[in-house]
């Protein structure tokens, strides 16, 4: 009896540790949910990432909208502005960057605007690509940025444009912002794996032809070693790009 009576002690001291260990992992995991979650951008200021958890994307103090090239937008943040500046400067433009009221992806319009809203990367950034490190984030966002830049530099949206397929325009779009990237020695080694969710079959264009995987980020290196070759940016058919071969190791060994 004894025995026994020791016996289902110990195993019931086994079960209450069990669930005391079951609790503490719960309050971990919701602890460090919540501690991602409730990340703002200016708390992850010093990390160089302007994108903000997927869980709370708006500032402080939220400043009021105005309507900028027919869209209700807001001033962009400090980082945004660095980032379009810094592509103004090499390019001889002047594009304009704000956040815009509603929560879509970031997007280029007539009359040199573009726009970018925090809720909407932060969701694409952590929800879909998974990525949260500054050092893979702040890379994607330049990519981004230069991209509809250039829309912006193409002249996407004139009459002149009007005739050019739309995959075409996107995948320009991602040829200059390789080409802007590697100019600017901004470094993208890491971003093939995020840029390669970003093709049609994963949806990413929402309906809107922007490429497969394997054709944007083709477009992407094309600039790249266009850049590296110090040739134009828009000196080859963007749609040789995946029949090229890796960048030489000199501008001499460009093709021609």
């Amino acid at each position: 009896m004894i025995l026994r009576a020791i016996v289902i002690l110990i195993f019931a001291i086994l079960i209450f540790a069990a669930a005391l260990a079951a609790n503490a992992m719960k309050v971990y995991a919701a602890d460090d949910w919540e501690a991602v979650g409730s990340t703002t951008l200016e708390d992850r200021s010093d990390t160089g990432s302007p994108v903000p958890s997927a869980g709370n994307a708006t500032s402080k103090e939220t400043p009021p909208s105005t309507l900028v090239c027919e869209e209700a937008a807001r001033p962009a943040s400090a980082e945004f502005q660095s980032m379009i500046a810094r592509i103004n400067q090499l390019w001889g433009t002047q594009f304009h960057v704000y956040e815009t009221v509603a929560s879509e992806q970031p997007h280029a319009a007539l009359g040199g605007c573009i726009f970018y809203n925090r809720q909407a990367l932060a969701t694409v950034m952590v929800g879909r690509l998974d990525v949260n490190d500054p050092k893979v984030v702040t890379p994607l966002l330049w990519a981004i940025m230069a991209h509809e830049a250039g829309h912006e530099m193409h002249q996407d949206f004139g009459s002149s444009r009007a005739s050019v397929a739309a995959q075409d325009k996107e995948l320009e779009a991602d040829r200059f912002a390789g080409y802007t990237l590697e100019k600017l020695g901004i470094p993208a080694t890491d971003l093939t794996p995020f840029w390669t969710m970003a093709g049609d079959e994963f949806g990413a264009g929402g309906g809107y032809k922007h490429g497969s995987s394997a054709e944007r980020v083709a477009a992407f290196k094309q600039g790249w070693y266009l850049a590296e070759w110090n040739r134009a940016e828009n000196s080859v058919s963007v749609r040789s790009a995946l029949d090229e071969q890796v960048a030489p190791d000199n501008p001499e060994s460009a093709p021609q």
